[in-house]
């Protein structure tokens, strides 16, 4: 039996005004995918090893860090590529796909998650399982249900499950072609709006919702069951939360677990909100570096590159350098790649005059000229350990100026682990304070924060919902709108 593994995962934010384009995505061929400890993938081949009679065929993964619309030429180059590799390595048995749930193509109307699996479903015909794991920060379609057979979500945020969630996708396809059985599927798309930052599953409601997820697949006929909180900023059709399960081929099984899982989460609606610690900027940064505890670890939330911003704000370090007492602080991932050019040109010692927020893209330009010395460079950064998204990045600087160590890029970077931090020279916990361009803090940097402070930033990825422009997303959405009844079988739809 052989058992093909492809994906294209990627998140994207429609307003980010950087385009993903064929230089922002790292590909991975067979090779790198069986050594690379890669996400999701590392666990679908767990899965697939522990079966003696099954080959997992890796055949081509690609990923980006979070960015504006994937430009059309590289996508048409990762599905050509991923159809060709599936056409020319088959026949296979089944199909793994490790995709996210919230790709955007220019141009393309259709959800590009959609698209991708059904062309894959095109590829090997209407008999061929195709099993498929996504970020729960995706969203699901009429279509992308229908194309593939079964599925797996991740159940953690921030995300700490890729390997488990592969597993279990990996784990119902193997049920699926050793049985033969058709399943079912139900989804009920629910008119809310989530962001992020207020379904974190350590805290409540999401902490409760995604703990229930365990006695919906205990059900009699449910293979699995499973909540997409959705990719809340993108002006689409598709945009909800989307409660949907997975059964063993009984039809009403699989409407009853979506429809049940649907109203536990509208009757929670109006308690997805921001739990964490949360502040002004000014406020935030003047109590990070007020703490006793450190490292306190402060989010720049408005202009958070891994939900898509383009990273290019400065007004949290012209902020940190409005502050008189302010030292011993990293502002980090700043994306200015002129900056950069003219740093790495001087080199490590000198001091040059660079102009903060000229090279603005998202917001307008709020220039201020300061001296900045180079404290390091580099033309690539590589990083150790496992990343969630790329292991090597492109040109960097860190300078100082005053009191704060900054860091620059000359592409849009995901700060997620203490090794981006080692890479350039700055320890990870030896500072006041750090300021990384997200929103809750990734696993690696949350298990070394002594604190968390989220600043309501502005950005393309600002928090507050109702400050966005909507003209795509069906209405009434809530909190959009707060006064109108629903009920889980007006959103009803699969097999």
């Amino acid at each position: 039996m052989r058992i093909a593994i492809v994906g294209l995962s990627i998140e994207i934010m429609l307003a980010s005004p950087v385009a993903t384009d064929t230089t922002a995505v790292q590909r991975y061929d067979a090779e790198d995918m069986l050594a690379g400890d890669v996400w999701m993938v590392r666990g679908m081949l767990a899965r697939l090893a522990e079966e003696p009679d099954i080959e997992a065929v890796p055949l081509f993964w690609a990923t980006a860090l979070p960015g504006g619309p994937m430009t059309a030429a590289a996508y048409d180059e990762i599905k050509s590529e991923t159809i060709r590799r599936l056409i020319e390595g088959g026949p296979f048995d089944g199909v793994l796909v490790a995709n996210h749930g919230a790709l955007e193509v220019a141009g393309m109307d259709e959800d590009a998650d959609t698209d991708f699996v059904a062309a894959i479903r095109s590829a090997v015909g209407p008999q061929v399982p195709i099993g498929v794991s996504l970020d729960l920060h995706g969203d699901m379609t009429p279509g992308l249900l229908s194309a593939a057979t079964v599925f797996s979500v991740l159940r953690t945020a921030p995300h700490r499950d890729d390997r488990e969630t592969g597993w279990r996708a990996a784990d119902q396809l193997v049920h699926v072609i050793r049985s033969g059985i058709r399943p079912k599927k139900a989804a009920v798309r629910i008119p809310i709006l989530v962001p992020g930052e207020t379904a974190v599953t350590a805290l409540r409601p999401a902490r409760e919702l995604y703990g229930s997820l365990p006695e919906y697949d205990a059900r009699s006929g449910i293979l699995e069951a499973n909540i997409l909180v959705g990719f809340a900023w993108n002006d689409r059709p598709s945009t909800a939360v989307t409660a949907f399960a997975v059964s063993d081929g009984d039809a009403a099984a699989a409407r009853n677990a979506a429809v049940d899982l649907a109203a536990s989460i509208w009757a929670e609606r109006s308690e997805f909100r921001l739990r964490m610690e949360t502040a002004e900027t000014a406020e935030g940064l003047r109590r990070a570096l007020d703490a006793v505890e450190r490292p306190v670890f402060v989010s720049d939330s408005g202009d958070n590159t891994t939900a898509g911003a383009a990273g290019d704000l400065t007004f949290v370090l012209q902020a940190a350098l409005d502050d008189p007492q302010a030292s011993d602080i990293v502002v980090a991932g700043i994306t200015a790649p002129l900056t950069v050019e003219r740093l790495i040109a001087a080199g490590v010692g000198a001091e040059v005059e660079i102009v903060l927020g000229a090279e603005h893209v998202s917001r307008p330009r709020t220039e201020r000229r300061v001296i900045a010395r180079v404290e390091a460079c580099g033309e690539t950064l590589e990083l150790g350990g496992f990343q969630p998204y790329r292991s090597h990045e492109g040109a960097w600087a860190c300078v100082r100026i005053g009191g704060v160590l900054a860091t620059f890029h000359a592409r849009a970077i995901g700060i997620t682990t203490p090794h981006h931090f080692t890479a350039m020279g700055i320890q990870p916990t030896a500072h006041k304070a750090y300021v990384v361009k997200l929103g809750y803090l990734h696993p690696q940097l949350e298990d070394i924060a002594a604190r968390h402070i989220l600043l309501l930033s502005d950005g393309v990825s600002q928090l507050d919902m109702r400050r966005l422009d909507w003209s795509a997303l069906p209405r009434p959405t809530y909190p959009l709108d707060t006064d109108f009844d629903w009920t889980p079988e007006d959103g009803l739809y699969g097999d």
